[in-house]
This record gives structure tokens, sequence and C-alpha cells, in this order.
């Protein structure tokens, strides 16, 4: 049957406001001028050295595929984002590389052609005189360099040890556990086609297959901690210990460092670090996303294919593969308060087809055709949309948590705070405008599957906000108040999120606990400020907190990360709570008696734009807040009684809702800028103490 439906092609990644901002003029590939001048050098030398080697040559004249550039006065002045840049068409040349390199009589290993090298490399250029060479003479003499592009014997010996002992649990396990992880992870990071993987499984070819055989046993191994099976324990008496079995034996790197990656290598690092994120090392997953990365630019992942290139099930993979390092590396580093690895200007690659795996159509010559129906929603539609917020959230990192501020790294114009906010909030209305409407927030609804990728999407957001504001919350900021508005906001909506998929869905993912960490450590702060200057603790955040404890209890048998919190969020305790941290205490209510009646008068996105909103006006509380918590207030105000007004709207707010607000911004001035655990370990035990020592 002939497939009559062509998913389209998506632009990648979402925009900031169309204004020079680093994100609107950094999403394409660019090269500057500082760039092209060391090409020309190079291209001179080479020049002269042919010229030196043969002076009757006659060289064919330079047809320069770059844009003219104004150097004047290049020294004497920053770049700027304005300034001269050079765009380049869609340029395949680190990809033509690898098929010459195919095509010349070398006597080499293949590997150097499976690696992926970019125009500025050595072999770019090597490449570029054997060209010209060719065109001079008419023809290339076998090069004998077999000696320095093959391993040696010592070398292959370690390549070619003898193979892992890998060893398997009874089949039953294995389908069991097959069936958890589609269920439980792909949802979220789709790197595995579920037909293809099952058939594989079903054919053996984990006995036959090395690579294939350590990709599974990840997935088993992940799998695990979703499964109540006592055959994947490794101690029969913990449950943290689930899964680890099945890792054992697999190195991370394996002999990856003399063969180029491949599409399992790359998938392993992603599962590996779905694994390790519930270990006692969660820190190790930043490194070996990086490690992920390097591996995928290795083979030239981060590229899109020229438009003459029939897809295949592998391309789609790695294209997922790559496209889940990649937000993996951007969530991490927020988390982790460390620099993100690529920026966007590093790659170029399509966003992955939004076709579900029961809908490729693969050719017998292994090409695939997507024919997802037009009338039904894709799975796929999450990872985009997650992929696209990954976008904003690198913007955050770079503009706000990096060493050099974004705008001094790049020379750009200085900008002031609410400039930087207004551009990221205006672009995460647009994402939120984006979503397709079987991934909005709807507890209520039917399709759990969809139910849990829009809590993950959605709490993702509501966490972004929190990162997006935790730098403004300092004395003297003009942007304090109401940057700790939005975060306790965004804290109180991650719970609510929270309590909502553990009743229905009870899937623990590394989102999830990062969320409830960052949400639940925003409440802390305002209960704990407010016992200090003896406001009583609101509701909504005492119970907020309170679910953010429920998701670490739920978690802490199987994920160790999940205890490590507890005991901070324990330590952060010093207030009175109704529960007095007793989980069997904690409600867990379905969302039909409570949660539905909160999300069905919770707003979108509120149509205001940052920029317009100051704390001076009095409709502010308004456009931020959920409607169930908005304070009706009159709209002609005078100018003079506006502030004072927008200062009673936070006080009144549900109970005295912001009233520690002063003393919680300075709280926030000492906390850990990121939410590193430990340093908020540090940083809670030592706010304890002084505690005991001020009573």
């Amino acid at each position: 049957m002939e497939c009559t439906y062509m998913a389209p092609t998506k632009r990648r990644g979402p925009k900031l406001a169309q204004d020079s901002t680093a994100s609107s003029k950094l999403h394409r590939r660019r090269y500057n001028a500082g760039y092209v001048v060391d090409l020309e050098r190079r291209a001179e030398q080479l020049e002269r050295a042919l010229k030196e080697h043969d002076p009757d040559i006659v060289l064919p004249e330079s047809t320069n595929r770059y844009v003219a550039v104004s150097l004047q006065n290049n020294s004497s002045r920053p770049a700027s984002l304005t300034s001269e840049v050079v765009e380049l068409d869609d340029d395949f040349t680190d990809l033509d590389l690898g098929e010459k390199m195919k095509n010349l009589s070398l006597e080499h290993d293949k590997s150097l052609s499976e690696r992926c090298f970019g125009p500025s490399s050595g072999l770019a250029l090597f490449m570029s005189a054997l060209s010209t060479k060719k065109k001079l003479i008419g023809s290339l003499t076998t090069m004998q360099i077999h000696d320095y592009s093959n391993l040696y014997p010592w070398e292959r010996a370690t390549a070619d040890a003898e193979k892992a002992c890998y060893i398997f649990p009874d089949n039953d396990l294995i389908t069991s556990l097959v069936a958890i992880y589609f269920e439980t992870m792909n949802p979220i990071l789709p790197i595995l086609h579920r037909p293809t993987f099952v058939k594989n499984v079903a054919d053996g070819l984990h006995l036959r297959d090395e690579n294939f055989a350590a990709t599974l046993l990840f997935v088993l191994a992940v799998a695990s901690r979703h499964s109540d099976d006592p055959r994947v324990l490794a101690d029969p008496s913990s449950r943290l210990s689930a899964g680890w079995t099945f890792l054992e034996f697999i190195p991370i790197a394996k002999k990856v460092l003399l063969r180029p990656p491949c599409l399992n290598d790359i998938q392993q690092t992603v599962l590996s670090v779905m694994y390790t994120f519930g270990s006692s090392v969660p820190e190790f997953t930043w490194m070996v996303v990086g490690l992920g990365l390097r591996y995928a630019v290795e083979i030239g992942l981060h590229r899109k294919k020229p438009k003459r290139h029939k897809p295949t099930v592998d391309d789609e993979l790695k294209k997922r593969s790559f496209w889940a390092l990649v937000t993996l590396d951007r969530l991490l580093s927020l988390y982790e308060g460390r620099p993100i690895m690529m920026q966007e200007e590093d790659f170029d690659v399509e966003l992955p087809v939004e076709c579900d795996d029961e809908y490729w159509d693969i050719r017998l010559d292994g090409e695939v055709r997507f024919c997802q129906p037009g009338n039904k929603p894709s799975k796929i539609s999450y990872f985009n949309a997650q992929i696209q917020l990954s976008g904003i959230m690198s913007v955050v990192v770079r503009n706000l948590y990096s060493i050099r501020k974004g705008q001094d790294k790049l020379s750009l114009p200085k900008k002031d705070g609410d400039r930087i906010i207004s551009d990221i909030d205006s672009s995460m209305n647009a994402w939120m405008n984006s979503i397709p409407d079987h991934l909005r927030w709807d507890p209520d609804r039917d399709n759990k599957l969809f139910l849990y990728q829009s809590a993950v999407l959605y709490s993702t957001y509501h966490m972004l906000q929190i990162y997006t504001h935790r730098p403004f919350l300092r004395p003297g900021s003009s942007l304090s108040t109401p940057s700790l508005v939005i975060s306790t906001m965004a804290a109180r909506s991650c719970a609510r999120i929270l309590q909502v998929h553990l009743t229905r869905l009870k899937i623990i993912t590394p989102h999830l606990l990062i969320v409830a960490f960052m949400s639940g450590t925003v409440l802390a702060m305002n209960i704990w400020s407010g016992k200090r200057v003896g406001h009583p603790s609101h509701a909504d955040d005492l119970v907020g907190y309170e679910q953010c404890l429920a998701t670490f209890i739920h978690a802490s048998d199987t994920w160790m990360i999940a205890g490590r919190s507890l005991k901070i969020f324990k330590g952060m305790a010093s207030f009175e709570t109704t529960s007095a941290l007793d989980s069997t205490s904690i409600p867990i209510t379905h969302p039909q008696d409570s949660t539905a009646p909160i999300w069905s008068s919770y707003g979108a996105i509120p149509d205001t734009p940052y920029e317009q909103v100051q704390p001076s006006d009095p409709t502010y509380l308004n456009d931020y807040l959920p409607t169930y918590l908005r304070t009706d207030l009159p709209l002609d105000q005078t100018n003079e009684n506006s502030s004072s007004s927008f200062q009673s709207l936070i006080f009144d707010i549900g109970q005295s809702e912001m009233s520690s607000g002063p003393d919680t911004i300075n709280m926030w001035t000492f906390a850990p800028p990121g939410f590193n655990f430990a340093a908020w370990d540090t940083y809670v035990t030592n706010m304890s103490l002084e505690d005991e020592h001020s009573q």
C-alpha cells in the first residue's frame, strides 16, 4: 500500500522575541569574520606550497562562497549580533568528506570514513589539496599510509579481546521488563523503535551482537526500577539495588575509543543517564551526557541530511537519540549549575518526525516512510515540544547563569534584567500557545500516556519559570517581589501536577524528581522565612511542600537521589507541618475529589507581557496568579496609591500569602544559586544552626 501521508519537516527550536536577542540571532549556523580570514590565510598557504612544488602550475581562480565581510576597524570595536556575520547556506562539506574518504584509494581502516570532520579540520584542507591536484593532474595515485591509519598490534589486541560475557535473565522477565520500559521511559525519551527492538529480542540478536546485548541490558536495568519482580534486585533486602545486576559488567566507554561510535553506543549513554541519575552518584550523569554528545558529533549526528538522502530506521533513531542527549544536557546543566555543552549554533539537525512507531513503513531496502494518520495525535509531539522548551532553557542558562553572562560574552548591548526576562517570558508564552490539544494539561484526561507526557511538559515549564526568576531574588532588585510571587505560584503548580501524577500514574522519572526538589525548595523557603518573622504559613505552601515530600517518600525505596532529597527536606522542615513529616498522613487524593476544581480554574499563561508589568501595577498578580487566587481590585486607582495597593495585595492573598516576602528574599540572597544537592545540604545545615543559636 502506498503511503499517502508524509509528515512535514518542522523547523527546530523556539525563537525569542524578534529583536536582537541571543536566541533569535543564534538559531542559525554562522561563521564570524575572523573564521573566514583564517580560512583565506590557510588557502593562500596551500597555494604557495603548490607553486613551490610546481612553478608552472596554473591554479583556478578562487570562487568565494562567502558573502562580503567588512573588516574595517574590526579590532577597535567589539562584534555584536548585528555586526558582520557570515551566513552560510546549507553546507554539507563535512558530510561529503566521509564520502570522499570512502572513494579515495587509501590503505586505511574504514573507521576514518565513518567519522565526521568539520570544514576547519586538517582533513578538510587535505582533501581540498587532493581535489586541486586531481583537477590539475587528472588522477591520484594510491597513497601508502597504512602504517598510520590502521591499529597497531597492541591496540588490535585490545580491540579484539574476548567478548563480554553478558548474563541475561529468564525470557519471561526480559519480556516483562521490555514492556515496562516502553510504557514508562520511552514515552518521554523515545530513543528506541519498539517494533524493531522487540523483534530483535525475539530473534535473539542479543545473543549474537555484543552492542545490542549491552543496549538490552541497559533497558532491563532502567525498567527494573518500575518492576515489582524480586529477580531484578542485586540485593534481595534493598530495592535500591534494582537493575544493578544487569549493568555490573558493562563499561560505559567500552572499546569505542578504538572504533567509531554506533547507534547502540549513543542509545546506551541515554539509558545510562536514566539509570545512574537514581544512583548514589547522580552527578555522574552530566559527564555521561557529555560523552554521549561527543559520540554523536563524532559520527555527524548533529548535522541534517541532504535533501537527496533517503531516511532509514537508524537515521531517525540517531536523530531522536541526539535530541535526547541535547535535552538532557540542558536539563542537567541547569540543575547542576554547569555549562551546557552544545549551543544552538553548533548543530542543524531536524526535529524528529512526528510519527508513532507503529506507523513506520520500513521497505526492504531499509528506507522508511512515515505514515502517521492525519487525525491521530502523535506521541512524538511531546518530544518535539520538550526539545523546543529546552531551547529556552539553554537561553536561560547562557544569559542568567553563565560565569560571564550572555550579553557580555557575546558583546551584546547591555540589557536590564526586566528586558531579559521579558524576552524569555515571551518565548515561554509562545511555546505554551504552540502545545497541541492532546498535550494540554487536563487532570481528568482518559489517555494516561498523554496525561503522563503533559505532566512532564507542564512541570518542566513551571520549573523553568523558577529558574528564570531565581537570579532576581535579591534585596534591592525591582524584580525581587514579582519574581518571588511567580516562583511561588510556579512551585505550587508543580506540586499539584505531582499530586495528580502520583495519584493516577505513579511513574517516577528524573524530570519529576528535579521538579519536586526545586518546587519544594521554593515552598520551604517561604514557610521557613514566615516562621522567622512570626507569620503563619500559607496553607497552599504547606500542602505543596508535603506533596513534594510525598514524591520523595514514594521514590526513596528505588531512587537513591530521592532519599538524599528527603534528608535535605527534613532538614529544611524546622517549621510546623500538619503531618510532622509522617508519610502515612500525607493525603494522596483522587483528582476528581480535590485537584480537578483547582485545575479547571487554572488559566493558561497570562497574556500581559512581563515588560508591561511593574510592582506598582495593581493588576500584576491578576495576570500571573491562577483565577482561584486572584483578588478583585479597582482598576482606577491613582498612581499615588497604586504602589501601596500592590503591597497590600501581596500581603492579603490567602491569609498573608507573601507576608514574609522581604525576609524570604533575604534568605534567597545567601542561598545556593542553583539546586545542587551538596550546596543545599550545606546551606540547610548552616541555617538550622543559625536558628538554634538565635533561640
